[in-house]
């Protein structure tokens, strides 16, 4: 007995298997992270994209205030783009600056005051 497909499950058959290696290369959208708020500011990491990774302070009103850019990304044009990207994880506050972690586990600190940006490990 000879099984054959037709040719509508051969169609579907490879599009799923060109739809799978798709998406395994693609990552997975960012966690949102949790604002903190000091001083009637809240700072917000929005992660909209993994290329430039900032803060964004706003008002009560959910005015923005201003951005801090943390840090960005050089991209390897030869490797794919989106494996690349690294996120903002966390934010927390610490004698009067702003802590911020990303995926890699490094740490940033924010001086609110000046908005200077120290890598702290």
């Amino acid at each position: 007995m000879q099984s054959a497909l037709t040719p509508f499950a051969a169609i579907l058959l490879f599009s799923l298997l060109l739809s799978a290696n798709f998406v395994s290369a693609k990552r997975a959208a960012a966690k949102p992270v949790p604002p903190v708020i000091y001083k009637g500011i809240t700072y917000s990491a929005p992660n909209n994209s993994g290329l430039i990774n900032y803060v964004l302070a706003s008002d009560s009103t959910g005015k923005e205030l201003f951005r801090i850019k943390i840090f960005d990304m050089t991209i390897d044009p030869k490797l794919e783009e989106d494996v690349q990207w690294v996120f903002i994880t966390g934010l927390s506050i610490s004698g009067g600056s702003l802590l911020v972690e990303d995926e890699k586990g490094r740490c940033y600190v924010v001086n609110l005051d000046t908005k200077a940006v120290k890598r702290k490990y």
